[in-house]
C-alpha cells in the first residue's frame, strides 16, 4: 500500500495519503477528491539505510565492493 503526496485543488492543502488498491484518495482537510499527485523526493536524509549493510569490518559492503570506510 503506497503512500503518495497530494495537493488538493479545492482547498490547497498538501498531505501524504495511504492509497489502498483502486480507492480514490480524498483530502483529509476538506474531503474533496479533486487531488493532484505531487512528485515526492526519496527519503535519503533520514540517516538510516533502507537496506541492512554489512559492518565496515566485513570484507565487502552491500554494494559487493570492498568497504572504503575501514
Amino acid at each position: 500500500m503506497p503512500l503518495f503526496q497530494y495537493s488538493c485543488k479545492q482547498c490547497g492543502a498538501e498531505s501524504e495519503i495511504l492509497v489502498r488498491g483502486t480507492e480514490a484518495p480524498a483530502c483529509p482537510k476538506c474531503g474533496s477528491t479533486k487531488l493532484e499527485k505531487q512528485l515526492s523526493a526519496f527519503n535519503a536524509v533520514s540517516g538510516k539505510p533502507s537496506m541492512p549493510m554489512a559492518p565496515c569490518g566485513a570484507a565487502k559492503c552491500c554494494s559487493g565492493q570492498a568497504c572504503g570506510l575501514n
